[in-house]
C-alpha cells in the first residue's frame, strides 16, 4: 500500500522547470524595451547633423571676407545651440533604455565629435576677423604717420600766423592807449573847469541858504518881539480899564446919600465898560 501511494502521488516540479516562465518573461521584457528604444532612436535627430552641415557650408578656405566670417560666427552659435538641444533629447531618451550608462556615454561622445567639427569654423572665422582688425589699425597708423609731416608744417604755419596776429594786436593796443592818453590830457582842463564851476555853484547855494536861514531867524525874532509887545499893550489896556472901573465905583459910593440903618443897601454899581 505504501509503495502504491508513492507511485500514484504527483511529483513536484524541478527548480529548472520553475525558472523557465521567469526567463521567458524577462526575455519578452527585454525585447519590448529594445523595440521601444529602437522606435525612440528613430524619432531622434542626429546630434552631429548641425555640425556637419556647418562644416560643409563654410569650408575654411572660403572665410576670406568680413561679411562671410561674421555670418559664419552667427551660424556657429546656432549650430552649437542645436547640438546642445539634440544632445539633451538624446540623453533624455537614454533613461528609457535598459543600458542607461552605455547610452549616455554614446551621447556624450556624439556631442564631443559635433563640437569638434564646429570648432575649426569658429576658430578660422575669429582669426580672420582679428587679422582684418589688425590690418585696419595698421592702415590707419600708416595714414596717420604719413600725415604727420604735413600736419607739423601746417601747425608751424598756423603758429607763425598766430604770433603775427598777436603782434599786430599789441601794436594796435599800444596806439589806442596813446590816443586815449592824449584825449585824456586834452579834456582834463575842461573837466577841471567844470568841476570848479560846480563847486562854486554849490558854495554859492550854501551861502544863499545860510543867508536865508539867518533872515528867517531874524523874522521869527521880530515876530516874537511884536507878539510880546502886543501882549504887554493888551495887558496895560486891561489894567487901565480895571482901575477906571474901580475909581468910578468909589466915586458913586461916595456920592450916594446915607440910607437908614434898616434900609436895604443898594446894589453895587455896575462896572464901566
Amino acid at each position: 500500500m505504501e509503495f502504491a501511494s508513492l507511485i500514484l502521488a504527483p511529483s513536484s516540479p524541478s527548480p529548472a522547470v520553475q525558472r523557465r516562465p521567469l526567463l521567458l518573461g524577462t526575455a519578452a521584457l527585454l525585447l519590448a524595451l529594445s523595440a521601444g528604444a529602437q522606435a525612440a532612436d528613430a524619432a531622434l535627430k542626429p546630434v552631429d547633423q548641425p555640425a556637419a552641415e556647418l562644416s560643409a557650408r563654410y569650408p575654411l578656405e572660403t572665410l576670406t571676407s568680413v561679411e562671410t566670417a561674421n555670418k559664419a560666427l552667427t551660424d556657429v552659435a546656432d549650430a552649437k545651440a542645436e547640438v546642445e538641444a539634440r544632445d539633451l533629447e538624446q540623453r533624455r531618451a537614454c533613461y528609457q533604455k535598459f543600458f542607461v550608462n552605455h547610452c549616455l556615454d554614446i551621447a556624450k561622445e556624439q556631442r564631443r565629435q559635433a563640437m569638434k567639427t564646429i570648432r575649426p569654423v569658429d576658430i578660422a572665422a575669429n582669426a580672420f576677423l582679428r587679422k582684418d582688425r589688425a590690418d585696419e589699425r595698421d592702415k590707419a597708423l600708416e595714414v596717420h604717420d604719413a600725415a604727420q609731416p604735413a600736419e607739423a608744417a601746417q601747425k608751424a604755419q598756423d603758429q607763425q600766423a598766430k604770433e603775427l596776429s598777436n603782434a599786430e594786436k599789441v601794436k594796435q593796443g599800444t596806439a589806442k592807449e596813446k590816443e586815449v592818453a592824449a584825449n585824456t590830457r586834452k579834456h582834463m582842463g575842461e573837466a577841471d573847469k567844470r568841476v570848479a564851476e560846480h563847486n562854486a555853484k554849490l558854495q554859492k547855494a550854501q551861502q544863499d541858504e545860510a543867508a536865508k536861514a539867518s533872515e528867517r531867524a531874524a523874522n521869527v525874532a521880530a515876530f516874537e518881539k511884536k507878539a510880546k509887545e502886543s501882549a504887554a499893550r493888551q495887558k496895560e489896556v486891561a489894567d487901565n480899564k480895571a482901575a477906571k472901573a474901580k475909581d468910578l465905583a468909589a466915586k458913586k459910593a461916595a456920592a450916594a446919600p446915607a440910607a437908614p440903618a434898616t434900609a436895604t443897601p443898594p446894589p453895587p454899581p455896575a462896572s464901566a465898560p
